[in-house]
């Protein structure tokens, strides 16, 4: 049986049906290449039981999205900051937490890579183009652009994907402080753009979206760790 990778969702306010409802949403480019990489994909929505999901599952995949509440790391809200939702974040949070007690292979993008240095005791920056010297990291609100991060050798990271690589940018925020994870990738204004632990078989976060760019090599890795959990 291919491996199940469950990945996160978020529920928005949309016209669907009808007017101004709650809508689970996903781009489809996470269940797409989970498929493409042998995975079998599953779309979890906010609110299940976190224990009960990961039952189900041989991987996760905490999907980007909306801001972190900076009410998780004990800050108040920048005036940028305007797309939260603090009952997602303590859920993911949550799945997070179980997986990485289960050895669950982790894997956490854009926004899930800052929930899950928040998630470890860490903070954000939560607003880039404000914030010295990362006014010119990249594009956000929608647009997309492209800049070359290290990544760090020895890491594993570093097992999957090449010294130096160019990856996608959509963010305003980043990770200011990693908590207890190591740092395995920087931009080359020194943003932190990816994370890990060492202690676990597989648990990855990076800043940009591999599931966007077409990168298989880090989708693969965790569908194959899934595969041997």
């Amino acid at each position: 049986m291919k491996p199940r990778i469950g990945v996160t969702s978020s529920v928005n306010k949309r016209d669907y049906e009808s007017e101004d409802r709650d809508v689970v949403m996903l781009p489809w480019n996470y269940p797409s290449i989970i498929e493409e990489c042998g995975g079998t994909p599953l779309i979890l929505s906010e609110g299940s039981d976190p224990e009960s999901v990961l039952d189900a599952l041989d991987g996760l995949i905490i999907a980007g999205g909306r801001d972190v509440d900076p009410s998780n790391y004990n800050q108040e809200s920048a005036p940028e900051t305007t797309d939260t939702r603090l009952s997602q974040d303590q859920w993911e949070i949550a799945l997070i937490k179980e997986a990485k007690r289960r050895n669950i292979p982790v894997l956490g993008i854009c926004r899930g890579h800052q929930l899950i240095a928040v998630a470890h005791g860490g903070s954000l920056y939560q607003h880039l183009p404000t914030t010295s010297p990362f006014e010119t990291h990249g594009a956000w609100g929608g647009n997309w652009s492209k800049h070359v991060v290290e990544v760090m050798s020895g890491t594993s990271l570093s097992s999957i994907l090449d010294g130096h690589c160019i990856v996608n940018s959509a963010h305003h925020q980043g990770v200011s402080d990693p908590g207890t994870l190591t740092i395995n990738a920087r931009s080359e204004d020194g943003l932190i753009e990816g994370l890990e632990d060492g202690e676990s078989d597989f648990f990855i976060s990076v800043q940009w979206h591999p599931e966007a760019l077409g990168q298989k090599d880090l989708i693969s890795a965790l569908v194959n760790a899934s595969n041997s959990s």
